[in-house]
């Protein structure tokens, strides 16, 4: 009867038990939860997508800024009102370079970067610097926290003899190291080949300034906590690195070919002849002057505060005989000159957004019929090198472009 009864129901078009229905129910649900689920995985693996190509288009973007900012600082060089001279910094972009929406700075050096937050902005004449391929054990010692010792096993590495320096390393000490390595015996390529001198301390080869922007980071004020082990007392300590190139044109002494400029294995100095240390006195710091012949530190401060009173610094150095008198530069002179032909700029970039870094350092040499760029490296893994005050700035800047 009961049978009967749940037949005619079902014929007579009456709805079904409720357990029925809420099986039906549940089954819809979850099949509606498989379906969210799978439109919010997809969802999220296009968001990431999305977010990983515009990340690549920022870093194309900046990639672009960086390479017309190259090329904007070959066009400056190539338009001096005196050729050799460096260009003032108000007479050129230098910072905020826009490359379509994208971002570039030409990333400079402090006169006295000690407590500096903010980085400078300009051109970097390796004229002023000493070259440590030509620069005399006596001008190596005279360098900020070098040792004889170190200076010594400099000469070593680049002297093509096995005879041991006073204080030095020739092959012998860099074959009892673990493990063992060969000496040079050739001029340096790069400033950065200091480290494989037998001595080398990273504090002194590159001071607190772990990531070469001439800036006092939070990381380089903080003891041990994070790198490098830094002194915490303020000050940016700088390291050999801001006083010595590879990178200049030397003059001969002796008969010579004329200077050949080369790729990033070779200097700019002259490849034959016995070839004289020379030095920009219009762009040298006065930690570089106190090193030559016959100069000291209160010499060289002496040159800085007549320098800064010059209207205009070119091939002409006689104001610096009126500084110092001609017998305070009887031992000098011969080392100044007031032109340079090699150039470094270190260009930083983003993209439109603020985002997709980019970093190199190049050289240039003007001495040709154009400028030429002779060497290139990238300094991204060195981390963000326009300070924390910049980057917010920087924010600040394209969030107002967006708004426009």
């Amino acid at each position: 009867m009961t049978g009967h009864n749940a037949h005619l129901n079902r014929c007579l078009g009456y709805p079904r038990s409720r357990s029925n229905r809420g099986s039906v129910l549940i089954i819809v649900m979850w099949v509606a939860l498989g379906l969210v689920s799978v439109t919010l995985y997809f969802a999220q693996a296009m968001f990431f997508e999305f977010r990983a190509s515009d990340q690549y288009l920022q870093g194309l973007q900046a990639q672009q800024a960086l390479e017309g900012g190259l090329r904007y600082a070959k066009h400056v060089l190539a338009n001096l009102e005196e050729p050799g001279t460096m260009p003032e910094a108000s007479t050129y972009t230098t910072e905020k370079g826009l490359v379509g929406k994208s971002i570039f700075w030409f990333l400079g050096k402090h006169d006295n970067p000690s407590n500096q937050t903010l980085p400078a902005f300009s051109l970097v004449d390796e004229g002023g610097k000493l070259d440590i391929n030509l620069a005399t054990q006596e001008m190596l010692e005279a360098l900020p926290n070098m040792t004889p010792e170190f200076a010594a096993a400099i000469i070593d590495w680049r002297d093509e003899d096995e005879e041991v320096s006073d204080g030095g390393a020739e092959a012998s000490t860099y074959g009892r190291l673990m493990p063992s390595r060969g000496i040079k015996n050739a001029p340096f390529d790069s400033v950065d080949e200091l480290m494989m001198v037998y001595g080398a301390d990273p504090l002194v080869v590159y001071g607190e300034d772990t990531n070469r922007n001439g800036i006092l980071d939070p990381n380089e004020n903080d003891g041990s906590l994070t790198p490098p082990a830094d002194n915490a007392d303020g000050s940016l300590d700088a390291g050999l690195v801001d006083y010595l190139t590879v990178f200049t044109r030397a003059e001969a002494e002796a008969d010579s070919e004329t200077a050949q400029s080369g790729d990033a294995s070779n200097t700019l100095t002259l490849q034959e002849g016995e070839a004289t240390l020379k030095v920009n006195v219009n762009t040298a710091s006065a930690v570089v002057l106190a090193c030559l012949p016959g100069m000291d530190e209160q010499k060289a401060q002496q040159i800085i505060s007549a320098r800064a009173s010059q209207s205009t610094l070119g091939e002409d150095i006689a104001w610096v005989s009126e500084a110092l008198g001609d017998s305070g530069l009887s031992e000098t002179q011969d080392y100044l000159v007031g032109t340079s032909h090699a150039y470094s700029v270190d260009v930083v970039a983003v993209g439109q957004n603020g985002q997709g870094f980019r970093r190199s350092q190049f050289l240039i040499d003007t001495g040709g019929e154009e400028p030429t760029v002779v060497f290139r490296r990238d300094l991204e893994r060195e981390g963000w090198a326009l300070g924390m005050p910049l980057k917010e700035e920087i924010k600040m800047f394209v969030s107002q472009w967006r708004v426009k």
